[in-house]
């Protein structure tokens, strides 16, 4: 039964949550917990006497099993912490192999990349963005190296999920919406629409992360520019929202109660609902829109074994049924849907969900970052 908590036992639960998994104790953290018993069950059958299979489904031979138990993955991501950390505690729970996780916004993250590869230092075995120049920015720089899981020939039936013949991949796409404090927000004042986060109640009530953030808020503001309109966007930047950098600091502001509606990343949301803090979701008929989370293995990857099985798992029907448990939409093409708690988002080729493709981003990011700083008087 997941956990009812007060304003301020949920806030501290997120706060928990946040730096779960970070390394240090010896117990159990509120991340390895959620991943085990409240996102999704274990899967039915986990065979580790020839390699790694679970459910049906090899992981790894039997030498890169032997060798990544030696390992660790060490992960560089621009994806949420929150939902980092509940797909960090499941990949242990399912493999028994630890992650060192570093995770910051994907603009920051690129330049520390860029940074660590010209100079020979990368340490990171995988990394993942959320903003498709970058990834493509990362083949061309050989930060990203080719390397093909063995779900290779079904992830090459779905469109843009496999990235020079390997060099990257889609790991899943990142859905946003918006969401509320279920502490100060209930009955009909819940908003079901777009529309309604125009409502004047909500005015200084909104959080929103800048469009400049990373490819998921980007994403959002080319939907909401689409889907409603440039007036849609300038009235919602005359609601006069609290604007933030970061997803985690935002929904510490939400659970908090210092605002009280938001646009929502649904993953990271989740996990934060999971971890105990009074935030709901909303998915509202009108859409939501999508965006791609990208990986690839680095030179320092390939030398890694545990790096390997990561990507393994990841693509995996068992990673990408995770994925979409914690409020991802899978990339591997094919699979049953797979609720997020009580939600259920649309699936990758439904007319419900909005994907900024990479073409999208090549030819839209920066006029769509600057209709919206100029909507919400945004200037950094």
């Amino acid at each position: 039964m997941r956990r009812k908590l007060t304003l301020g036992l949920a806030t501290t639960a997120l706060l928990v949550l946040t730096t779960a998994c970070g390394g240090g104790g010896s117990g159990e953290s509120p991340a390895s917990d959620a991943a085990r018993n409240e996102v999704l069950p274990m899967p039915a059958k986990i065979d580790t006497s020839n390699g790694l299979v679970i459910d049906g489904e090899r992981i790894a031979d039997k030498q890169l099993f032997e060798a990544a138990k030696k390992d660790k993955v060490v992960l560089y991501s621009g994806s949420g912490k929150e939902s980092e950390d509940l797909t960090i505690a499941r990949f242990k729970a399912e493999t028994g192999i630890d992650i060192e996780l570093t995770r910051m916004p994907t603009n920051k993250l690129s330049e520390r990349v860029l940074s660590e590869h010209g100079a020979n230092q990368l340490g990171a075995g995988v990394v993942r963005v959320t903003d498709p120049l970058v990834a493509e920015e990362f083949a061309k720089r050989g930060v990203y190296v080719n390397y093909q899981p063995p779900s290779i020939g079904e992830l090459a039936k779905g469109d843009n999920v496999v990235f020079n013949d390997g060099q990257y991949l889609t790991a899943y796409y990142s859905a946003y919406a918006f969401g509320y404090n279920s502490a100060a927000v209930q009955g009909k004042d819940v908003p079901k629409k777009w529309a309604d986060l125009l409502d004047p109640k909500w005015k200084g009530k909104l959080g929103v992360v800048h469009a400049g953030a990373g490819g998921t808020v980007t994403a959002l503001a080319a939907f909401q520019l689409d889907a409603f309109g440039e007036d849609y966007v300038k009235a919602l930047g005359a609601q006069q929202p609290r604007i933030f950098d970061t997803t985690s600091v935002q929904l510490e502001a939400l659970a908090r109660g210092e605002i009280t509606v938001a646009t929502l990343g649904f993953n990271s949301t989740y996990g934060a609902e999971v971890a105990g803090a009074p935030v709901k979701l909303v998915v509202p008929e009108d859409g939501i829109s999508g965006s791609f989370n990208l990986m690839g293995l680095t030179p320092a990857g390939e030398k890694s074994p545990a790096a390997k099985l990561f990507i393994n798992w990841t693509m995996s029907k068992a990673g990408q049924k995770f994925a979409a448990a914690q409020g991802f939409v899978p990339a591997r093409p094919g699979l049953e849907p797979t609720p997020t708690g009580e939600y259920q988002l649309p699936p990758a080729d439904s007319e419900q969900f909005h994907l900024f493709t990479p073409e999208d981003a090549k030819e839209r990011s920066a006029s769509t970052v600057q209709t919206w700083n100029q909507a919400f008087h945004f200037t950094g």
